[in-house]
């Protein structure tokens, strides 16, 4: 992508271009084309048998010999490839989950990529801000002091804390270059070519209950995919037990008898005996990976539960601290640091008193964007887990 880049536009690369997503789709096409082999049935057997031929006396020659042209073929019994085509069927179903859990997991980890992009924008812009304000304030100082009205010593105070806001912006701009690979990354790109990412930082919705959550969980991959895979285990057991009844080997043909010129017909049919292996282990072992895949199943659900649950309450209090600082902090902040301003430019403060002023603001402005942040990652975990919008939940939005 280049140019601006919308979160959207990140998406839709990082659905085309992720190497891991593109890996797994193979996956998914070679269990497909195990499912159409698992349904083929058994090649029949050409044979050719000669006997009696290339011996002394009687048998000398080929003028004795017996020759058999025979046609054979494996009858599976018990549903042996309905079976295993039920296998491979639920093994492609599996794949396919795994396969859907992974797309999911890229979208949160593109999306995250994505918000540090957005808020280290924000971030240098802020800095930004700063550094102009403490420029600004420099002249400012510079100018009382050379009317004589406050000591010298302002002035280096004033100094100090722009070059350390430089220093600050330095650092930001190299943060915001590291987060643009990774982000590209995202796509398996080895550099960012678009120029800047657009997005709405500052919007947040409330959060929804706990139930709705809780109920969409039926929904997310982490645990459709042990459903999938407690199929695939119960069709490994059908498999087995049906690999307890032998299989018939039926054969027919025509015999040349080479010293009267006459022809005969052959039929063979053999079955084994399953007088000692009949596949109890097995089967034994199909059951024991049944009741393992069930027990995961039940460990996905509550950790699944559990992790909404805890990132529930993550995104509430991260809901709550936004509200306080851009509803209240934030507005008293400003109102300070513009008094006390317009009280340094009257005698009425000391410069070190706006220093500590301007610092409040910026500090609380740096912690909505930090919240903020916070609040829209835990949102995309919530996603992961319920593998839908938040915004589906519920249709409170804070402006």
């Amino acid at each position: 992508p280049a140019g601006d880049l919308t979160l959207r536009d990140a998406l839709a690369a990082a659905l085309r271009g992720n190497p891991e997503l593109a890996s797994l789709s193979f996956e998914v096409r070679s269990r497909e084309a195990r499912a159409l082999q698992a349904n083929l049935r058994p090649n029949p057997e050409l044979g050719v048998e000669v006997e009696d031929f290339g011996g002394t006396g009687d048998v000398r020659g080929f003028d004795a010999s017996q020759t058999t042209i025979s046609l054979a073929q494996l009858v599976e019994l018990g549903g042996k490839r309905a079976g295993r085509t039920r296998v491979a069927q639920a093994e492609t179903s599996l794949a396919t989950w795994d396969y859907e859990a992974r797309r999911v997991a890229v979208l949160t980890d593109t999306t995250k990529a994505f918000l540090l992009v957005l808020a280290l924008q924000e971030r240098l812009n802020l800095v930004g801000e700063l550094e102009s304000l403490g420029n600004e304030s420099l002249r400012s100082v510079a100018s009382t002091v050379r009317s004589g009205a406050v000591s010298p010593i302002e002035e280096d105070r004033a100094r100090v804390a722009l070059e350390r806001i430089q220093l600050e912006a330095v650092r930001a701009s190299k943060d915001l270059e590291s987060a643009r690979v990774l982000l590209a990354a995202s796509w398996g790109g080895t550099g960012a070519s678009f120029t800047r990412v657009r997005g709405d930082l500052d919007r947040a919705l409330e959060p929804p209950p706990l139930d709705r959550l809780l109920a969409a969980t039926i929904e997310s991959p982490e645990i459709a995919r042990w459903n999938a895979e407690v199929e695939e285990r119960e069709a490994r057991l059908a498999l087995a037990r049906a690999q307890r009844i032998p299989d018939v080997f039926a054969s027919i043909g025509g015999r040349y008898y080479g010293e009267g010129e006459d022809l005969g017909l052959v039929a063979q049919l053999s079955v084994p005996i399953p007088l000692f292996d009949r596949n109890r282990g097995n089967i034994l072992d199909a059951r024991h990976r049944i009741a393992r895949a069930a027990a995961e199943r039940r460990s996905a659900e509550v950790s699944v539960r559990s992790q909404i649950e805890s990132s529930l309450r993550s995104l509430e209090a991260a809901y709550d601290e936004v509200l306080a600082l851009r509803d209240r902090i934030i507005p008293r902040a400003t109102h300070v640091y513009e008094e006390t301003r317009r009280g340094y430019a009257t005698g009425l403060f000391r410069y070190v008193e706006v220093l500590d002023a301007q610092r409040t603001l910026f500090e609380a402005r740096e912690d909505l964007l930090t919240t903020l942040t916070t609040y829209h990652a835990v949102a995309t975990d919530i996603e992961r887990l319920t593998a839908a919008p938040l915004q589906q939940f519920g249709d409170t939005e804070r402006q």
